[in-house]
């Protein structure tokens, strides 16, 4: 069956010339080039167009022997007989003798050859039947036609039974092969198999089928090779070559019998082996983003290394799946590739942003109006210019004193003092001395009244907190901290080993934190022991892990980072924090186990800080005079510069809220003395005193400071401290 060529340029209808097998030509009307591949399938492999392989004529070849035509395998089937060789018809090929003594003359063999045959075959034998002559070829087109297109001009009319355009069909599915065994004698050798969706072709030369074996055609497989016996019981055996010829032959035995469709070309593309490189690069790119992510929120080296290593190990699982397992092309393979890694890396952002909001939310959420402040109790107007003396019955008390004179000074204690601390309702001041000691004052006594002893500290006494009643006094020394009541001071107080030390109030008891070599503890305070402690001759009683509760919200090990912690600290709202030496701040929330950066604020370490006893403020101080003021709960600080900022930078040594919050203390490492007004943000005092400041701390009311002096404690009225030189 013969398809018409169109062209699309000028549209003319062309003839395709009988045993063309160019590919491209040109019109001979337009001259432009066209495209034959798929004309010559059509034509070539059309299903109308089988009965046409009988007329061709298969070169000739001596008959090899009959041992040597039998397959070599038990499993291949036997030849044929010689009549069924020359008596049917309907193979694919044109039957010939099988020896020169069967032929009766040369004409007889003419009869059977076909001259019509456009195909210049050569003898592929040509010393194996010496009588018959080979068939001459075709003498070489002289020049003036070797450059004429192979296309006509199809001037016949178009009729409803007259050729129909070449029709739109998949390409043949091509491979190398040989045939290695024929039951007819016909044909071996190197030839290509095509195969179309009504069947297989054999073929030496392009275009040009010599044999044909239809759909559900019986065929058996055995490695590489395929035996096809046809509908006339013509064997033959077909041997694949090729990377995947074993596989190639599974595939067409399947298509042959009917169980797979033609198979595609697709298949059986090789991977370069450059794409499993390329997939690697690409899982290997996955990691950047975790490795970034755990740098900047400080989760820790392992722990980056470990979330980049999943990453990388899921990337590269799904690029090899995609270069292993899929059947497109390499530019698709890597488009694929690319998606994944985009696609993985999308979700990981999401994923990340969704976490690091959740974890600042409270940080984000919009800051409530600045509370009323809590005005102070009311105090006696102000000397102008001569401070008049309270009236009141008796003695003064200390406050007294420090109204009339503007200034009190307490009895020398029996060392230099080192940390001052009021209990929360201001009634009480509990001072530390450098050698352990510490002294009770109550200010509702008077001036004449000596200090009561407190509860003593194995060394210097460098912070006090109170628990929620203010019975127990917590005294921060060298190596952990000593917990007593201070109203009634044991003989063999209770120490917790660990620094630095915080303890905070919460629902379900006193809770403290502290470092213990590389490890952060958490645990309840004993108060039993507190209260009863184990009595021994000298010296303190040291908590150890047995006496000890872990709080039951506490799971597993909680995460420390490198370096020691400059500072811990409980921030109001039950959170425990901690400074870097970096300045860098971090936060374990209430129960941990993991940390994380929540202010990068601070460029210097901090190492005090301070929270207020009438609201949700807290401040941190660091080595450069930067203070950074959290207010009302907030876990993001707002620094600013509390000291001068004229000369080298001086380090905050200490920080101490007003009883009311609205007012702030800060001590540098030049000696001066600093108030803050924190709703103005401005500076309302400032005085630099002649020996340095080793303690400090608001008094009971908000225009009170109590400053260490030597080894004396001073309360002074702001406005005469405000004179000072």
């Amino acid at each position: 069956m013969s398809f018409p060529v169109i062209c699309d340029s000028c549209g003319a209808r062309l003839k395709l010339p009988p045993g063309c097998t160019k590919k491209k030509a040109r019109c001979p009307k337009c001259n432009a080039r066209l495209n034959l591949t798929a004309v010559l399938n059509a034509t070539a492999y059309h299903v109308d167009s089988v009965a046409s392989i009988a007329d061709f004529t298969v070169p000739e070849r001596s008959a090899p022997p009959i041992a040597s035509a039998k397959p070599s395998k038990p499993s291949k089937p036997g030849n044929a007989t010689p009549s069924a060789k020359s008596d049917t018809r309907t193979a694919v090929t044109v039957a010939r003798p099988i020896s020169p003594e069967s032929r009766t003359s040369p004409s007889s063999v003419r009869e059977i050859e076909r001259e019509e045959d456009p195909l210049p075959y050569a003898d592929l034998n040509p010393q194996a039947r010496p009588s018959v002559p080979a068939k001459p070829l075709p003498l070489p087109l002289p020049d003036d036609r070797a450059t004429e297109a192979p296309l006509t001009l199809d001037d016949d009319p178009v009729t409803p039974s007259g050729t129909a355009p070449a029709p739109v069909a998949p390409p043949p599915f091509r491979t190398p092969a040989q045939m290695t065994y024929d039951s007819a004698g016909l044909f071996s050798g190197f030839c290509e198999v095509v195969l179309v969706p009504h069947g297989m072709f054999l073929e030496s030369v392009p275009f040009r089928p010599f044999l044909y074996a239809p759909l559900l055609t019986r065929a058996e497989v055995t490695g590489r090779e395929v035996s096809v016996t046809l509908p006339d019981a013509r064997t033959v055996t077909v041997e694949f070559v090729g990377p995947n010829a074993t596989r190639i032959a599974n595939d067409t035995t399947a298509f042959l019998v009917g169980e797979r469709p033609i198979p595609d070309l697709k298949d059986y593309r090789r991977n370069p082996r450059w794409l499993l490189w390329l997939a690697l690069i690409f899982a290997l790119g996955l990691a950047v983003g975790p490795l970034v992510m755990t740098q900047t929120t400080d989760f820790g080296l392992s722990t980056g290394l470990m979330i980049a290593a999943g990453f990388a190990g899921v990337g590269l699982l799904a690029n090899s799946a995609v270069v292993l397992l899929t059947r497109w092309s390499v530019a698709g393979k890597v488009a694929m590739m690319a998606t994944i890694g985009a696609a993985v890396t999308g979700v990981f952002l999401f994923a990340t942003t969704a976490y690091v909001a959740g974890r600042k939310h409270e940080a984000e959420q919009p800051k409530p109006e600045p509370p009323t402040p809590i005005q102070p109790q009311p105090k006696p107007q102000p000397p102008d210019p001569t401070p008049p003396v309270v009236s009141r019955p008796g003695l003064p008390t200390a406050v007294d004193a420090a109204y009339r004179e503007g200034v009190f000074q307490f009895e020398e204690g029996p060392d230099d003092v080192t940390a001052l601390s009021l209990t929360p309702d201001g009634s009480i001041m509990l001072a530390g001395y450098k050698n352990g000691a510490s002294k009770v004052w109550r200010f509702d006594q008077l001036t004449v009244d000596p200090f009561t002893a407190g509860p003593r500290a194995d060394g210097p006494i460098t912070r006090i907190q109170f628990d929620g009643s203010a019975a127990i006094a917590y005294l921060t020394c060298t190596g952990g901290a000593v917990a007593a009541y201070w109203n009634d001071p044991p003989e063999s107080p209770v120490k917790i080993p660990g620094d630095p030390f915080s303890v905070f109030t919460f629902p379900s008891g006193e809770r403290f934190a502290t470092i213990r070599g590389n490890a952060l503890t958490l645990r309840y305070v004993p108060l039993g022991l507190v209260k009863k402690p184990v009595a021994k001759t000298k010296g303190f009683a040291t908590l150890t892990p047995k006496d000890e509760t872990i709080p039951a919200e506490v799971k597993g090990v909680i995460a420390t980072p490198g370096p020691k912690p400059t500072f811990l600290a409980w921030h109001p709202t039950g959170k425990l924090i901690g400074g870097l030496p970096d300045g860098n701040i971090i936060s374990w929330g209430a129960v941990g186990p993991r940390f994380e950066v929540i202010s990068r604020d601070h460029k210097a370490a901090v190492r005090v800080w301070a929270a207020s006893p009438s609201t949700w403020d807290f401040a941190t101080g660091d080595d450069k005079g930067m203070v950074g003021l959290w207010a009302n709960k907030s876990m993001t600080p707002k620094v600013f510069t509390a000291t001068s900022s004229t000369g080298a930078p001086v380090s905050i040594t200490h920080l101490s809220f007003s009883p009311s919050g609205s007012h702030l203390a800060v001590a540098d490492s030049a000696n001066v003395v600093w108030v803050w007004d924190l709703f103005a943000m401005r500076s309302i005092l400032r005085v630099t005193r002649p020996h340095p400041v080793r303690a400090l701390a608001f008094g009971p009311y908000d225009d009170l400071l109590l400053l260490g002096n030597g080894k004396t404690v001073e309360l002074w009225h702001m406005s005469e401290l405000a004179k000072q030189p």
